[in-house]
């Protein structure tokens, strides 16, 4: 495991979230509001699971033709 990156089992916040994507904090609040990114509301507090962003951003990947990674559905 690298020393950066956060155990599996890992709930974030947005900075927790932003360093892992190596992403703005600003975007992600969008992606929040848009519905582009899982998250979990806990009260007034958005948060993020590992787990669920790992296939988020599985999801996302596309191949060098443009298409789904392989092994992805098209």
């Amino acid at each position: 495991m690298k020393l950066l990156e956060p155990p599996e089992n890992e709930v974030m916040n947005y900075r927790g979230l932003a360093v892992y994507l190596k992403m703005a904090e600003n975007t992600l609040r969008h992606k929040v509001m848009r519905g582009e990114i899982p998250y979990i509301k806990i009260g007034s507090s958005v948060r993020f699971a590992k787990k669920h962003i790992d296939v988020w951003l599985e999801k996302q990947s596309k191949d060098a033709k443009g298409g789904p990674a392989a092994g992805g559905k098209k």
